[in-house]
């Protein structure tokens, strides 16, 4: 009976365990989790140097213990600091140096946007809460990006209270944290960085410029000013000049920059460069009478002379000699008046090409000469057109050159075959013609000494007034080296003086970076 008695009292204690505050702290008893960063997939220059996540910061897991104080103290206000150890709960520090023994240790994790980015108006930016793209490459590759992403974490042994206990080993959880993969982007990092410079230093306040490869289409440098942080979106949200705004992709008029496409144009009807014609520095077409700028009179002038002196009348004068629909058609082959995709979700717009009926009246074929009237361009297009200019050949302009697995792996994605739609000898008379308005002509700003420059300039009235003042758009659309080009570069300003003034110089400064500088 005793015994009896002694196993009943026993089972009556189990059942006042299994149903008491013991039960449930044992059930408690376990894992404390701490998040130490989150990763997402890579975006990379075409040398697969970091656009994102280039730079990183230290976080620190710490184990509550008295021997972990001496570490800390410089990241904590004493109190705080005591207060957090006597708790006994994990906790997470940002340090400034590795700090790793039996109570801390130190993390590398990534800062997705650095002081130093690069290419933000590409690259775009995340929601507040660092999880989705709300623009740029960030928004139209978000799911791949998405998929690529990671976390790391480390968790404690802890008791029911989820206080640390003593002795135990923390638990390194790393999901595809590290991982590589990630989108290489065209871009070439170095060419980037010079081009946002030379932008900086410049008179543009609201404008882009853009470097492009002749052999493939690939750009290699696309900025836009005013530049915003991708960290503090807010802060720009009613800033001037339209920060999130990428330049490189609206549509503007072009002015004197289109010329060289009327010569292209003339040169391939047969019209022989060498011919004259009188500038009086006016011409009246129908009931309508256009000027070179400020009516000056050039005398006479060939294709070569009225290129170096941006003569409007011998323009308007050379197409109403060339077949209007085969220099539609021309444009069409240099990709004007269609939008380009760049990147899956990324595409300029589609500028205006005028139809050929709108040319059919002749008022609206002379504005046509000198980049007026109806015609609109992004710069991507001003960069595909004086690609053709430049080599004879069309290729659609990318900014995505592939993909990169988790170890590293790049897969090219390909850019399609180049097309020919001028002959040798008239890209090798629009080289020379090019050239000759930089070393002899009105566009001086952008000679160099260093290397041949071959390009444009152009100053187009927008219709746009601010102040009683009309606001003009001003260009410099070019190539280098001009008699073997390698790069086309385009420099676009919203609200300029004279494309040789606001533009040329810019141009020059680029160009002459790309040859001098190095890593």
């Amino acid at each position: 009976m005793l015994i009896v008695a002694c196993f009943m009292a026993l089972m009556v204690r189990i059942a006042y365990i299994n149903f008491s505050e013991f039960s449930a702290a044992g059930e408690t008893q376990g894992y404390r989790t701490l998040t130490i960063g989150a990763s997402r997939g890579k975006i990379y220059d075409r040398s697969l140097n970091k656009l994102v996540d280039s730079e990183s910061e230290l976080i620190a897991a710490v184990t509550p213990a008295i021997g972990s104080e001496e570490y800390l103290n410089e990241y904590f206000e004493t109190d705080a600091l005591k207060e957090k150890i006597e708790k006994g709960f994990p906790f997470t520090a940002r340090v400034d140096s590795e700090i790793n023994n039996e109570f801390i240790r130190t993390f590398s994790v990534p800062i997705r946007y650095s002081g130093d980015m690069l290419a933000t108006h590409l690259i775009g930016y995340l929601n507040s809460e660092g999880t989705d793209g709300v623009s740029g490459l960030e928004k139209a590759y978000n799911n791949y990006l998405k998929q690529n992403s990671g976390s790391l974490s480390v968790s404690f042994d802890v008791d029911a209270w989820g206080r640390v206990l003593a002795g135990m080993d923390k638990y390194i959880n790393d999901d595809n944290f590290n991982s590589d993969a990630g989108i290489v982007l065209t871009l070439d990092k170095r060419i980037q960085k010079i081009v946002e410079q030379e932008l900086e230093k410049s008179s543009i306040e609201s404008g882009c410029a853009i470097v492009m490869h002749v052999n493939n289409g690939e750009i290699l440098a696309m900025a836009s000013v005013p530049d915003y942080d991708p960290d503090n979106v807010s802060d720009y949200l009613s800033a001037d000049n339209s920060p999130f705004v990428n330049k490189a992709l609206k549509s503007y008029s072009v002015g004197s920059v289109f010329k060289p496409v009327i010569g292209a144009a003339a040169l391939e009807n047969g019209v022989d460069p060498m011919a004259e014609y009188e500038c009086t520095g006016s011409i009246t077409v129908g009931d309508r009478t256009f000027n070179c700028y400020n009516q000056k009179a050039h005398g006479t002038v060939n294709m070569e002379t009225a290129l170096q002196n941006s003569c409007n009348t011998y323009f308007i004068n050379l197409i109403m000699n060339i077949d209007t629909d085969y220099l539609l058609q021309l444009c069409r082959q240099m990709g004007l008046g269609q939008g380009d995709e760049i990147a899956d979700g990324i595409s300029a717009a589609e500028g205006f090409l005028p139809s050929a009926e709108s040319l059919e009246l002749k008022g609206n074929l002379a504005n046509f000469a000198f980049g007026q009237g109806e015609l609109l361009m992004t710069p991507v297009q001003m960069a595909k057109a004086y690609h053709v200019l430049a080599t004879g050949r069309y290729i659609a302009p990318t900014v995505v050159m592939g993909f990169t697995d988790s170890y590293g792996t790049v897969t090219e994605k390909g850019n399609g075959v180049a097309q020919k739609v001028l002959s040798e000898e008239t890209v090798a008379t629009l080289r020379q013609m090019l050239l000759s308005v930089t070393e002899e002509g009105n566009a001086q700003n952008a000679k160099s000494e260093l290397v041949g420059l071959a390009g444009k300039t152009g100053t187009a009235q927008s219709g746009i007034y601010e102040n009683g003042s009309e606001i003009c758009r001003t260009w410099f659309s070019g190539f280098f080296p001009a008699k073997n080009p390698h790069y086309i570069v385009i420099v676009m300003n919203e609200n300029g003086e004279g494309g040789n003034t606001d533009c040329a110089p810019v141009f020059k400064a680029i160009c002459e970076r790309i040859v001098l500088d190095s890593d």
